[in-house]
């Protein structure tokens, strides 16, 4: 008998999707149109930040965001040592060191008071990880960043959707900006993508211009004197950028998407509670938290072996894959 496998994730993409996307295709912009201005204001208005700029994976834009924060080679970072690997790397590809504050173990996040003991005369961000969807505790992180003069960026690959006493994830109002993934198994997808929110204009337009190579055409950021001469086609590189740039296509998606992500995150809930009840005071392991200033997203349902279970993990993991279950 073949065992009916349930994946570790899969994007929901339907008609209407289907639809905006194919409006783009037969439309005159493929990319750098209208479509991702559109997204990232709807991203703007969801979340409550007044800036977002749309990149083309969650790693081009956790790279994006250290560099618009001053990150240099020499610098290091503080985060959480339980998160995929781009939160690191990318402080690496600007030269700088990730430090790795340790866990609360209920919630699985960064604990505030560990990072205390990482900071030094190096330290320029931190970097909490919303993980599995789970909001860290972010009045304690701003307070700890704000007395010793560093930035906070938040991972919030996981936590679109998600918030902090009763704000958005991604409203910025804890920390100077905040990232999404748009990976399949994401809150929302846009096959791959990602973005950057914040507050802060200045932030805003570094991040406009390293997204795209580093290039402006705004008149009031040109620092030469050629345009005055020169016609509409003059632009000045003025940072070593990218070419991180999402498409009109990937954006029409995410818009789609994003139209329905409060049932998304709803029907991520209900499968979350309907695991909570069923494994409710189980002797193997401990089932996730959810603390009284979180509405999780719940992009995982993390579980803790405990007991004689604990050193077992192997064994329980591909058992669980032989069943059917696409644990992770």
């Amino acid at each position: 008998m073949r065992i009916k496998t349930i994946p570790y994730g899969h994007q929901w993409v339907d008609k209407l999707d289907i639809k905006e996307v194919e409006g783009v295709l037969i439309s005159d912009w493929l990319t750098q149109g209208p479509k991702i201005k559109e997204f990232e204001t709807a991203l703007c208005k969801y979340a409550g930040a007044k800036y977002a700029v749309a990149v083309s994976s969650g790693t081009a834009a956790l790279h994006l965001a250290y560099l618009a924060a001053g990150l240099a080679a020499g610098d290091e970072i503080i985060t959480s040592p339980i998160t995929f690997v781009a939160t690191a790397n990318a402080s690496l590809y600007c030269g700088a060191k990730p430090i790795f504050a340790d866990i609360d173990k209920d919630t699985i996040n960064i604990d505030p008071e560990k990072i205390k003991g990482k900071i030094t005369s190096r330290t320029r961000v931190i970097i909490p990880v919303h993980f599995a969807g789970h909001p860290c505790d972010m009045d304690e992180i701003s307070k700890i960043a704000k007395k010793n003069g560093i930035a906070v960026i938040e991972d919030a690959a996981h936590a679109l959707g998600a918030e902090y006493k009763g704000l958005k994830i991604g409203s910025c109002s804890h920390s100077d900006m905040s990232i999404f993934s748009f990976h399949p198994v994401k809150s929302i997808t846009t096959g791959e993508g990602g973005a950057i929110l914040t507050n802060k204009k200045d932030l805003y337009s570094k991040l406009v211009m390293l997204r795209s190579h580093g290039i402006t055409k705004e008149k009031g950021r040109l620092k030469g004197r050629g345009w005055r001469k020169e016609g509409p086609w003059y632009y000045e590189m003025q940072d070593l950028g990218f070419n991180y740039r999402i498409t009109d296509i990937q954006a029409a998606l995410g818009l789609s998407q994003l139209k329905k992500i409060d049932n998304f995150i709803q029907r991520r809930r209900e499968i979350s509670d309907f695991y909570n009840k069923a494994f409710e005071g189980n002797e193997f392991f401990d089932i996730p938290v959810e603390k009284k200033y979180a509405y999780s997203s719940c992009h995982l349902y993390p579980i803790r072996l405990k007991g004689k279970f604990e050193n077992r993990r192997k064994e329980v993991f591909e058992k669980m894959r032989a069943g059917g279950l696409g644990v992770q």
